[in-house]
This record gives structure tokens, sequence and C-alpha cells, in this order.
């Protein structure tokens, strides 16, 4: 019963935010339900390639980042078996709550390739990866925003968000490796949480602190580059298709913070938060609130092409269980 309340929350949450972006484009002066079709109609196709490119190499490398941690945990799968469980969690995450459920999926899937004592090492390497990569995020979006935009008023305001964020990140990370800080926040947990969550948030510090190496902290900032720069350029590319004329710069100041709302476990697939975010954001560089909606569904219908090799792995996977 709580689990089908907690997906009907999400269900009501996506569709009312929904609608509240559906009401501010209604409500834009001149609107005319004609204009959607005008705007597809001339829609761009060499910048959706480009844009199907840049997601597509992303992925490349950030399959290589999460090799990388799952071999650190002692987890060793050659890349190409890696590249396949990868693909499959980015098809889920097209449909589970806030982005994340294919993350689920993957963790499973390598406790089935390494066992039930690889649980502990792919949950830790998955969380570990995808904090990773909103840390990094959160670090872009900080660092153009201090560039381009702290000297104008009616942006600086969105740089506090950025750095909150940033400052959250290093907080985490120094519970996370610090044995002395770790040990004390696992001992104010243990006031209020039961001895078996508590003895398992110590397992998973231990976990963690295996990834105290600088030569991997130095490969992961330099996949992290890559790979968030990508998604990033995804949407750029995809406003290009739209006739968009703003500065890239206003992509990795705004959509770093969308992704954070996205991935929050509130709606189905980050459905309703990200467009919304997306159209007040935007609307500040002078975006107008339909243009800014597309640009996000074309960047998920981007995800979602991409992501169909995972589905193809997945039914061929399902395929040999049922022969065998």
């Amino acid at each position: 019963m709580k689990r089908y309340l907690v997906f009907f929350l999400k269900v009501f949450v996506t569709v009312a935010l929904a609608y509240v972006v559906f009401r501010n484009i209604a409500k834009t002066p001149g609107f005319d339900s004609g204009d959607l079709e005008s705007i597809l109609s001339h829609i761009k196709i060499w910048p959706l390639i480009v844009a199907l490119l840049c997601l597509f190499l992303s992925n490349f490398t950030g399959c290589w980042q999460w090799k990388k941690l799952l071999e650190t945990q002692g987890v060793r799968l050659t890349y190409f078996h890696v590249f396949r469980l990868y693909f499959v969690g980015l098809f889920f995450n097209n449909f589970m709550p806030g982005n994340v459920g294919g993350d689920v999926k993957k963790v499973y899937d390598i406790r089935v390739q390494g066992g039930v004592d690889s649980v502990g090492a792919g949950l830790t390497a998955t969380f570990f990866d995808r904090l990773f990569g909103f840390f990094f995020l959160t670090l872009l979006a900080l660092g153009v925003g201090t560039l381009f935009f702290i000297h104008d008023p009616a942006q600086r305001v969105f740089v506090l968000p950025s750095l909150w964020a940033f400052l959250g990140f290093c907080v985490l990370f120094a519970t996370i490796f610090s044995r002395r800080i770790g040990n004390g926040v696992g001992k104010l947990l243990a006031l209020v949480l039961p001895e078996k969550i508590t003895s398992r948030f110590f397992r998973m510090l231990e976990r963690f602190r295996s990834f105290r190496i600088w030569k991997l902290w130095g490969s992961l900032f330099l996949l992290s580059t890559v790979t968030q720069i990508l998604r990033v350029l995804v949407h750029y590319f995809c406003g290009l298709a739209l006739g968009l004329d703003i500065a890239v710069s206003w992509y990795f100041f705004y959509i770093p913070l969308v992704a954070l709302v996205s991935a929050l476990p509130i709606s189905i697939g980050g459905f309703g938060p990200r467009e919304l975010l997306a159209q007040s954001l935007f609307a500040r560089a002078g975006v107008p609130v339909l243009e800014s909606v597309i640009v996000q569904l074309l960047a998920y219908l981007a995800g979602l092409i991409v992501s169909l090799l995972g589905a193809i792995f997945f039914l061929l996977d399902n395929g040999k269980k049922l022969k065998k």
C-alpha cells in the first residue's frame, strides 16, 4: 500500500507541474495553438544529429568512469560487459522516478554478475558515480556563473544555489572520506536510528574510503569534464535546432540546476520539475516559454533514442535466459 501511495503521489506531482508548465505557455501574450506546429515544422535536423552524437559519446566516457569505480571496489568486468549494463540502466532511467531508478537496475545486474558479495560494491560505485557527476555539474555551473554572470544583478542570485550545492557536496565528501568526521556522524545517527541501519552506514563509509586515491580522482575529473560538457552541449544543440540564438554559457549556467532538480525522486522520469524550472530560468535569457520546454523535451527524446541500445541489450539477455 505504501509503495502504491508513493507512486501515485509522484504521478500527481508530475501531472500538476506539467499543468503549470502548460498554463504558463497558454498565458503567453499572443500564443496560438499553431505556434507549436510552426516551431516543430522549422526544426533543423543537423543540430539534432550532433546532439545525439554528443550524448552517445558522453555515455562512452560515463561508462568508463563507472567501470573504474567498480574496479576500485573489486568488481572486474570487461568494458563491453559494463557497457551493456550501463546502457540498460540508462534505458530504465527514462521511466523510473527521479531519473535515477535505472541505477537500481545497474546495482541488481552487478549483483547477478558478481554474486551476493558484490551488492555493496555495485551500490557504492553506482552511487558515487552519480554523486560525482552532480558534483562536477555543480562545479561547472559555479565556475561559469562566477566568470560570466556574477556582475549581472539579475543573474547573480542563481550563483548562490550552485555555491550552496557545491559546499554541500564538500561537506558530504568530508563525511565520506574523513574517518573522524564520518565516525562522528555515524555516532549521531546511532542515537536516533536502529543499529542495523547505522552498521550499514559504517560499512558503506569503509567502501567509500577505497576511493581515496589521487590517481583515481584525476581520472574522475578528466572523464567527468568530457562527460558533463557533452551532456550540457546536448541541450545547446537542441536549442540550435529550434533556432535559439543565445550563448552556450547560459546552458552551462542553468542546465546543471535543472539536472539536479530533475534527479529528485518526486516525479516520473523527471517530468514536470525539469520543464517548469527550465521554463523559469531560460525566460531570463530571453527564451520564450514554449521553446524552453521543447528544448528539454528534445533533449529527453535524444536520451530515449540513445538508450534504446540498452533496451536491445535487455531483450537479448532476457531471450538468452528464456532459452536456457
